[in-house]
């Protein structure tokens, strides 16, 4: 079975032109997906601190590109009304026919301040995962249906039609380590995506989903933070004490540890490099890591 391997661009700037540049580089050099994450200011370094919005950065990733995926990882289901994200997404699709993923995710208390400070409402525990359900109802209803009719707290569709209508909708994946995350995956998504942990870990989450889906297909991905280098020795200078959910290394061990996360059952692995937008940073991910990771396993 396939493989693939994608990485987060560097959004975390100013320059709008720098980041659809990245995205070609990375295109141009073998990455299978490009991503983009869904935050109004990063959750590191302050308000102040630049960074391109989501949707309208992958719009350019969109037309940028012509054969990598392009994706969200991940759209929070609280910054936006589901039918016009579902229209934004739509949208999308019809720019990069069958290359766009659609990965949504409820937030969590970390994005209490972000939300508010936009004056977009916080959902906190059980009505967070209501409205991340209703959500993800609403954008798949309006992708593969056609209308969408529904009516509960957060949202009112009344026989609302899809426009515009891509030959191809977006893949829906679906983000979440909790037991609702994983039992909606299950349910409603094309895909399911862990972030960081173990392969231990990320084997059980998956394992739960596959037994939920009850034989329906259900995409099983990773995502995580990656401290690439030219070696191990350069690696730990830069890299060293980071938390446990990071992947550090040169080349080979990072490809042995993204490795790890394949054999637990991920069949795509997207890596966020801190250094994503230095020069040659997403080509030794394509051109070191990659092939080492999406090889045919040896009898």
């Amino acid at each position: 079975m396939s493989v693939l391997l994608g990485a987060t661009l560097p959004q975390f700037t100013n320059d709008g032109r720098a980041f659809v540049d990245a995205a070609r580089r990375a295109e141009a050099a073998g990455l299978d997906s490009l991503w983009v994450f869904d935050h109004v200011w990063p959750l590191t370094g302050g308000k102040r601190r630049p960074i391109l919005e989501c949707w309208t950065a992958l719009a350019h990733v969109a037309a940028a590109t012509e054969r990598a995926l392009v994706g969200t990882l991940v759209t929070r289901s609280s910054l936006r009304h589901p039918a016009v994200l579902a229209k934004m997404a739509a949208t999308v699709a019809a720019i990069a026919p069958g290359r766009v993923v659609v990965t949504m995710g409820s937030g969590d208390a970390s994005s209490r301040a972000e939300n508010e400070s936009f004056g977009i409402p916080y959902h906190a525990a059980d009505r967070r995962v209501a409205q991340f359900e209703s959500t993800v109802s609403a954008v798949r209803a309006y992708l593969h249906d056609g209308t969408v009719s529904q009516s509960d707290d957060f949202a009112a569709l009344d026989g609302l039609p899809a426009s515009p209508r891509p030959t191809r909708p977006p893949a829906l994946w679906v983000a979440g380590r909790s037991g609702d995350a994983l039992a909606l995956a299950a349910r409603l998504g094309d895909g399911w995506n862990g972030w960081g942990g173990t392969p231990d870990e990320f084997a059980r989450d998956a394992a739960l989903v596959a037994a939920e889906a009850d034989g329906r297909p259900v995409e099983l991905t990773w995502g995580g933070l990656v401290g690439l280098a030219a070696d191990d020795d350069e690696a730990r200078r830069r890299y060293g004490g980071r938390g446990p959910d990071w992947v550090v290394g040169g080349p080979e061990r990072v490809a042995a540890r993204l490795r790890s996360f394949v054999d637990a059952g991920a069949r795509h692995v997207v890596c966020t490099l801190p250094d994503a937008g230095a020069p040659g940073a997403l080509e030794r991910l394509a051109r070191a890591v990659r092939p080492l990771v999406v090889r045919p396993r040896t009898p």
